[in-house]
Parts: C-alpha cells; structure tokens; sequence
C-alpha cells in the first residue's frame, strides 16, 4: 500500500514521531483520525502479526472504523510517518470515484474477521 502512496501525499512536509521500545503508539480506543506510517523499526498489537518498515499502522482499523480496536506498540526504536486520516481520504481519491469506497469496504471485512477471530 506505501508504495502506491508514495507518489500521492508530499511526505517531507509530513511529522515524524519517535517511539522507543514498549512505548503505546496507538493505546486503542482512539480516534483514527491519525495514522501512523512505520519509517523504522517494529512494532506489534497481537502475537500473530508484527508491523515493520513500510507498514502503515493498522489501516483497515483506520479506513473502516472511528477509533482504533488494537493496541499497537513499538518493539524496537520506531520512527513514524503521522498521516491524517483527510490526507489518505485525498490521495485514494486521485485513483477515481471508487477507490475510497471500496477500499473501505475491503477495510471494513478485514477488520470485522480480526475482531472476531
């Protein structure tokens, strides 16, 4: 997905945050408002999936919910991406009309079996 990004969303301009290991970078139950592109490092929310260099931190949560269900948190030193949520909105809508929808509906089924299973 990062590498489909790349070229939509000015990535210099946006924040960078640093997360040192055992740090909460999405505590859960928060507004997904913001996500979180891992530049660097490791990061986990469950014991069969780890986040690495690339990830963007739980984005079917972020693209089918209003607040993360997972608690994400930084295994090594992690350098994050902050990414709006309006600014992901604004580049899947340069792919046409239904890249935003469908991508939350494929966002929403994922979520839906994580959360069940």
């Amino acid at each position: 997905m990062i590498d489909l990004l790349k070229p939509l969303i000015d990535w210099d301009v946006l924040p960078r945050h640093h997360a040192a290991p055992g740090d909460m970078i999405v505590a859960g139950d928060e507004s997904t408002s913001v996500l979180f592109c891992l530049e660097h490092g490791t990061a986990s929310g469950t014991a069969e999936y780890n986040h690495v260099a690339g990830d963007i931190i739980s984005l079917c949560e972020a693209l089918a919910l209003d607040n993360y269900a997972t608690r994400i948190e930084a295994i090594t030193d992690c350098q994050l991406v902050m990414i709006r949520r309006a600014t992901l909105e604004t580049a899947l809508r340069t792919g046409g009309k239904l890249v935003l929808p469908l991508s939350r509906s494929i966002a929403a089924d994922v979520t839906q079996r994580r959360l069940a299973g």
